[in-house]
């Protein structure tokens, strides 16, 4: 490997060199489609999975090929007999932390902050939305309290998750009939208890399964409605593992990732210091990106057959998310989106204290951005030393153009004007893809299987319609969830989303070969293990811990 340098600071004969290197990666590195979804043409050799890697995921599926063996479950497309059946699902695995607590109102609530998808939940600023009448009474009845809901808005203690992106989807089939898909609205408060760290906790108030509000078909459910309210939190969790896999998941980590790599490759040589910078944690993004094509969006992929819609439905949602971030790139650094929900850190009431106490998910996301930043400005300062150096960088700028060009990935929103100017731009540039690639993708990535491979908890998909009929009981309910075959698939599915991590955080491969870019990594290692003893001590006074952000259980990389 060449020391790092600038294309600037190059002798002729170097930049020679290292632009013979950027057309050899031009020829690897083929820009491609599949259904509209940027990806590579064909993967090049050196991106593929490494044995090791191959080894240690096979090693880990092995659990899931004998458990498979032991359990019970019959190759049918028929319901369960049993809400219990579910749990004889694991008689060797490890048994999900919600196998017997889902039903709890708490459960649920919890992982709008702290489970799979922790992205959905919002602030009530002003009012609810129009199409969601929740009124007073309700409010008050559920919280046994005399405020109004405008009371409890103003006070900044009504939260929402809208799943109205899923809204008109056209619902996918599957061997017995077509499934069924729900848009919901969910309204939480949250309630104090005036002790500990954190004082109290989220709870749901009531749930409207589809967006346009109807009294008689699509009436506003709460906690006093007993099965009604048990099968509306069914709805409103397979929206949100919809939401969670085709957006939160699929969309914003590994897809959105797939233009950078590939800019990378194409227009920065192998010694350029932001190339050096990144490509640790590019570490098989491509290869992991590629098998989604093959066995994830692909006809009668896990996509077709575990989710709510269509496969063209499910894609429609994933490149409509990619989009979205795209064109507002900047807008989903953490901190800003955060800020964007109004539960982001600055987000203070009158006493000083957050509207919500408790968001493991931020408080810790929010720990690993800063780390990864002060990171990557140590960095990039030994490169660009002024912004003159910035400014005169043609790699660099053929990096940002590729990016921002239809062809390179469209993505508008990188930088004002479509020009990189300073090095502040670069970054949080730099710091938002390392993010995304390492912490985003674990905390959305591996509580899958505590949250979703116990089907019950966040099925994929339902299987019959929302029932209003006053008598309905558990036979209702286990027809509206998945029949056997496919909620063995989804489990198949979680457990080997999250079977091992194949590198971890702040530790790559290689070294760098500038003893200086040494010495910032080590840095960095040091700064990790700070947030790691921090976020194990919030642990001792969360109401449960949240481990998914601890940094040594974050892997370098999307690769799995």
């Amino acid at each position: 490997m060449l020391p790092p340098s600038l294309p600037q600071d190059d002798t002729p004969d170097q930049q020679l060199q290292r632009n013979q290197a950027i057309a050899q990666q031009r020829e690897d590195y083929q820009y491609s489609q599949t259904a509209g979804i940027l990806l590579i043409k064909t993967l090049p050799q050196s991106e593929m999975f490494s044995f090791k890697y191959l080894l240690e995921r096979d090693k880990g599926l092995v659990s899931l090929i004998v458990n498979t063996l032991a359990s019970k479950i019959e190759n049918i497309f028929d319901p369960f007999e049993k809400l219990e059946d579910y749990q004889e699902m694991f008689p060797l695995l490890p048994k999900p932390s919600v196998l017997e607590t889902f039903r709890h109102d708490a459960v649920f609530a919890r992982q709008r902050i702290a489970g799979a998808n922790p992205m959905v939940i919002e602030r009530v600023i002003s009012k609810l939305p129009d199409n969601f009448p929740v009124t007073d009474a309700m409010f008050q009845k559920i919280m046994s309290t005399k405020k109004t809901l405008a009371e409890a808005i103003a006070e900044g203690r009504l939260f929402l998750t809208n799943y109205k992106g899923l809204d008109g989807l056209t619902p996918g089939h599957y061997e017995r009939g077509t499934k069924t898909i729900a848009a919901p609205l969910v309204l939480y408060c949250w309630k104090p208890t005036g002790y500990g760290d954190y004082r109290g906790n989220l709870a749901p108030i009531a749930i409207q399964i589809n967006q346009k509000p109807d009294p008689i078909i699509n009436p506003i459910y709460t906690p006093r409605d007993g099965m009604h309210w048990f099968m509306a939190k069914i709805f409103a969790q397979m929206a949100d593992g919809n939401y969670h896999e085709a957006i939160s998941h699929l969309g914003r980590t590994h897809l959105v990732l797939e233009p950078f790599v590939l800019a990378t490759a194409n227009e920065l040589a192998p010694n350029h210091p932001l190339s050096i910078l990144l490509k640790p944690h590019f570490q098989f993004t491509l290869a992991i990106n590629e098998l989604a094509r093959e066995q994830l969006i692909s006809k009668g992929g896990y996509a077709d057959t575990l989710l709510a819609g269509t496969l063209e439905a499910s894609i429609s949602v994933i490149k409509a998310a990619i989009q979205e971030y795209f064109e507002n790139f900047t807008e989903f650094a953490v901190p800003k989106e955060l800020t964007r929900r109004g539960i982001g850190e600055t987000d203070l009431d009158a006493q000083g204290e957050n509207f919500l106490p408790d968001y493991p998910y931020r408080d810790d996301a929010l720990l690993l951005w800063d780390a990864i930043k002060n990171y990557v400005r140590d960095y990039l300062n030994l490169y660009y030393t002024s912004q003159d150096k910035i400014l005169k960088d043609t790699e660099l700028k053929n990096w940002v153009s590729k990016l921002i060009s239809p062809e390179g990935g469209n993505v508008k929103g990188l930088v004002p004007n479509g020009e990189l100017t300073t090095l502040d731009q670069l970054v949080e540039i730099a710091t938002q893809l390392i993010f995304v690639s390492g912490p985003q993708h674990a905390a959305v990535n591996y509580p899958q299987y505590d949250y979703m491979a116990f089907v019950p908890n966040m099925p994929l998909a339902t299987y019959a319609p929302p029932s209003s009929d006053p008598t309905i009981d558990e036979t209702t309910i286990l027809k509206i969830l998945p029949p056997q075959k496919l909620a063995a698939k989804q489990l198949e599915l979680m457990k080997t989303l999250s079977v091992f991590r194949a590198n971890r955080l702040g530790y790559p491969d290689n070294e760098f070969v500038d003893v200086r870019a040494q010495n910032v990594l080590i840095k960095f290692q040091g700064n990790l293990k700070k947030v790691e003893d921090k976020i194990t001590a919030r642990n001792e006074t969360r109401l449960e811990p949240y481990v998914f952000l601890l940094p040594s259980n974050v892997p370098n990389s999307t690769n799995i």
